[in-house]
């Protein structure tokens, strides 16, 4: 797992400070604003305000998938910043972590009802839009820099019939939307059926964590909505309990 920070040196570049967690090692480098929408961010941090102004637009639509923060309030410069060891580095991250994933977890309890309703809605009418939904509302609620959702799907494949015509017939298959920043829909191939024939006994119409350790931010979970399975895996450095009865008060809401 890396976990990527960055903040802002100037108006024009972004030192960016990468963690990789199993070892423990750090890399900096430096990359243009405009790059800004290709990263992978874990927080922003600002210390300027003039950049802030300058640049506010892009981080308008950055804000979404990480937080902003202003590098004062973290006691941060920028040569602190880029000097920072790696044991402070994760211990400024997992308080970033934790106040994000609480700022989107209080979110979700408050707007529970509605996101449920959402989110059956989309279940009965557009399958694909749900699970992309889905993936972004969870990773948020996680706070995962990156995550796959394994699912059934229905697509159509054309076979002979008995006159040697072609027809175009219903297959059942196993697709998937991963990613980090942003996802992808894939069609699975045969280790994703295999990984999902491993777990069938894990399957139930409540949200289970089936696996999770912290040390290598390893997640995965399983739930099932109508009888049709999904399986979530993330990375992630965290999971306590408001996340785990966030992520179950949803996935309960689905059931009704």
């Amino acid at each position: 797992m890396i976990i990527s920070l960055g903040f802002i040196r100037s108006s024009s570049q972004v030192l960016i400070k990468e963690l990789n967690w199993l070892q423990n090692s750090l890399e900096t480098r430096i990359i243009d604003v405009t790059d800004l929408a290709d990263q992978n961010l874990q927080a922003l941090f600002i210390h300027d305000n003039e950049h802030y102004s300058s640049l506010v637009s892009l981080l308008e639509k950055e804000k979404a998938f990480y937080p902003i923060l202003d590098a004062n309030d973290e006691n941060l410069t920028l040569s602190s910043f880029e000097s920072m060891p790696a044991q402070q580095f994760r211990d400024v991250y997992l308080k970033v972590l934790n106040r994000w994933t609480m700022h989107q977890n209080f979110s979700s309890i408050e707007n529970v009802w509605k996101i449920t309703n959402h989110f059956r809605e989309l279940w009965k009418k557009d399958r694909i839009t749900f699970f992309e939904e889905f993936w972004y509302w969870m990773k948020r609620n996680l706070g995962a820099t990156e995550m796959t959702m394994l699912f059934n799907d229905v697509i159509s494949t054309e076979e002979k019939d008995e006159n040697n015509e072609k027809k175009e017939r219903p297959k059942l298959t196993t697709s998937l939307l991963s990613g980090t920043k942003k996802c992808n829909f894939q069609q699975g191939a045969a280790k994703e059926r295999e990984l999902m024939a491993n777990y069938i006994d894990k399957f139930h119409d409540v949200f289970e964590v089936t696996e999770f350790n912290p040390s290598k931010g390893q997640f995965v979970a399983t739930a099932q909505i109508e009888r049709s399975p999904i399986m979530f895996m993330a990375r992630t450095a965290q999971l306590n309990q408001l996340q785990r009865t966030v992520l179950s008060a949803v996935f309960n809401g689905l059931q009704v």
